[in-house]
């Protein structure tokens, strides 16, 4: 049988039990190539990943062909090796909320996975009588006009330095601007970013990449509760378009990343002004009435603080959302609540979710309007398991959050991984995820490649025994 059509970009792995085996294998394999250049790299991969023993010393290349392959293989800047520990650690998802979403988050994925399509279709469908209009004209303003041409993402790779200092020169795109606006409200932005990491995790699970753990970041534990099947799909997406439309009818407010440790921004808070996060060891966030926020803005960059407002409609996990609870509580109740099936970390809380918890409507009423724990959440998570980190959703938010909360533990080997690029990063976004299937494979994951190839036939190449 013929091979399928593949993904446009490839992930190739080598190892073997030597660092100087391990060279001499990658020198081989090169050179196997330049001799075959007709060969599909698709097939090579695919059978690299399954007909070689995965052995301790390991190397990963993402690639586009054989030409590209063959670059690749000699830049040591494209090239990541490790020497694999031979316990296998656990892995734990984290899932962002707001401020890193952006139009076209994932498009590539979209177009190429069809799981993941799948999922984004899914939810879109079943919340268009919730919202009155498809998330996926917002999301992927141009989808209709560019499914067929699927190339144009793949023609840049690095950062766009200009796009990051707004400097481009590009014309003005009316439906991309249009698109922005409608996804910066609170009542579109919310459902976006859930379905966007649900469908991620999804993609993942079905890779062999399982959680043991999870941490969400406000919207993020929706999907963490979700995944977890506190709540079913259907449920947590009729609740997370609910909760996002009782928000945006609330009286705006303002948000101001400070500094400060928690003990450190107690005595600034009053009626007007709430601890919303929790973000490390000296970073937080304050919520409240803009005028509040501003004056407290003025107060703390005369003592020399450096604070920064966060572009936000309202006032999140502050007393501001108290008028939405009595909505939200009642909503909730008509939920068949579970126990979590994965453990997670709940925000309210700073440690495990209870399944007390996570089935009392209550609960659901705090979490709107008390402080996202994260740095005590992600610290309680890391000494129970030491995991990998993995963050699904768009950015390394979090990411660096976990950094900053677990940088002074003993145990030094920590990976902390993204799944999808910041929105001024220019490299495309299957080739962005297959590095980061590639790092955990060179972690010691067990990625299931039957899974990874289920919407592909590929065809074993008869590649020579030296190579393995």
């Amino acid at each position: 049988m013929l091979s399928s059509p593949s993904r446009p970009w490839q992930l190739l792995v080598l190892s073997a039990h030597t660092d100087s085996a391990l060279k001499t294998a990658t020198v081989n394999l090169a050179d196997y190539l330049r001799q075959h250049r007709d060969f599909n790299l698709a097939d090579v991969a695919h059978t690299l990943q399954c007909e070689q023993q995965a052995f301790k010393h390991r190397r990963m290349v993402v690639c586009r062909d054989i030409e590209d392959a063959l670059v690749a293989l000699e830049d040591p800047k494209r090239v990541l090796n490790n020497i694999q520990e031979t316990k296998e650690r656990p892995i734990a998802f984290m899932f962002p909320g707001l401020g890193t979403h952006y139009v076209n988050m994932a498009w590539e994925l979209y177009q190429v996975e069809p799981l993941f399509q799948k999922q984004i279709d899914y939810c879109c469908e079943f919340l268009k009588p919730l919202l009155g209009q498809d998330l996926r004209d917002i999301i992927y303003p141009h989808r209709a006009s560019q499914l067929d041409q699927q190339e144009d993402l793949q023609n840049s790779q690095g950062l766009d330095l200009r796009k990051m200092l707004g400097r481009s020169q590009t014309p003005v795109d009316t439906k991309l601007v249009s698109a922005t606006s409608l996804l910066n409200q609170t009542h579109l932005a919310q459902p976006a970013i859930f379905i966007i990491e649900y469908a991620i995790a999804k993609l993942l699970i079905s890779w062999g990449i399982r959680p043991s753990a999870m941490i969400g970041y406000s919207i993020g534990e929706y999907v963490a509760a979700t995944l977890a099947e506190v709540l079913s799909l259907e449920e947590g997406l009729t609740l997370i378009a609910a909760r996002a439309q009782m928000i945006q009818k609330l009286p705006g407010g303002a948000m101001l990343a400070v500094p400060l440790s928690q003990t450190e921004i107690s005595p600034l808070l009053n009626d007007k002004l709430s601890l919303s996060a929790v973000n490390g060891p000296s970073m937080g966030v304050i919520a409240g009435q803009t005028d509040a926020i501003e004056v407290l803005e003025q107060q703390l960059t005369k003592k020399g603080l450096a604070c920064r407002r966060l572009e936000t409609s309202h006032a999140f996990h502050s007393q501001m959302m108290e008028n939405a609870t009595s909505d939200l509580r009642e909503l909730v109740k008509t939920f068949n609540l579970q126990a979590p099936k994965i453990p997670y970390i709940s925000n309210v809380t700073g440690t495990w979710i209870t399944t007390a918890e996570a089935t009392n409507p209550d609960y659901w009423v705090k979490h709107l309007c008390q402080p996202v724990l994260f740095a005590p959440g992600i610290q309680e998570l890391w000494k129970q398991q030491y995991p990998i980190l993995l963050e699904v959703g768009p950015g390394q938010t979090l990411g660096s959050f976990a950094l900053q909360c677990i940088e002074n533990n003993p145990v030094v080997s920590q990976i902390i991984l993204p799944s999808v690029r910041y929105s001024y990063d220019r490299k495309p976004d299957l080739a962005f995820l297959l590095k980061t299937l590639g790092r955990l494979w060179l972690a010691g994951l067990q990625i299931d490649w039957a899974g990874f190839y289920a919407h592909e036939h590929r065809h074993p190449i008869p590649l020579p025994a030296y190579l393995f």
